[in-house]
């Protein structure tokens, strides 16, 4: 079953609807509406060039300055100290007993004293070989 309607019909009405309204009106005011907003969108593109090459500028005179700052200064002359009078030769120091048992772990050695000699003893053969290498045949820690 089909039915065609008639859209004739409607027609009157709708010409009543828009019957203030013309097709150049309406074409007018459209292209008025978008010629705004590429107005506006060009304004906002323009302003943000313009910001743009303002920034670049200041960076560019703020890097000038810095430099010209920096090479207008004299350069420091660095005053050369007269040479001062030669040491005295470094004389070798012996560590006292109680300096050299603090030199190891606490209570890893103590000092003893066997046929007059003082001699450092380990309780543990680990920290000796850590810590004492043997040259040849002599004790290098016995004085």
């Amino acid at each position: 079953m089909k039915t065609n309607r008639d859209f004739e019909g409607y027609d009157p009405l709708l010409n009543a609807v828009l019957g203030d309204e013309s097709w150049q009106t309406a074409n007018a005011a459209v292209k008025a509406a978008a010629l705004g907003a590429f107005q506006a969108r060009q304004r906002a593109r323009r302003a943000m060039q313009w910001t743009g090459c303002v920034v670049a500028l200041a960076v560019a005179i703020a890097c000038g300055a810095h430099w010209l700052s920096r090479s207008v200064k004299p350069p420091q002359q660095i005053a050369a100290k007269p040479a001062d009078a030669p040491r005295e030769p470094l004389t070798q120091r012996s560590l006292t007993d109680a300096e050299l048992v603090a030199s190891f772990p606490e209570g890893s050695c103590f000092l003893a004293e066997i046929d007059g000699k003082k001699k450092l003893v380990f309780l543990d053969q680990a920290v000796e070989r850590r810590y004492v290498a043997t040259v040849g045949e002599q004790d290098p820690i016995s004085r």
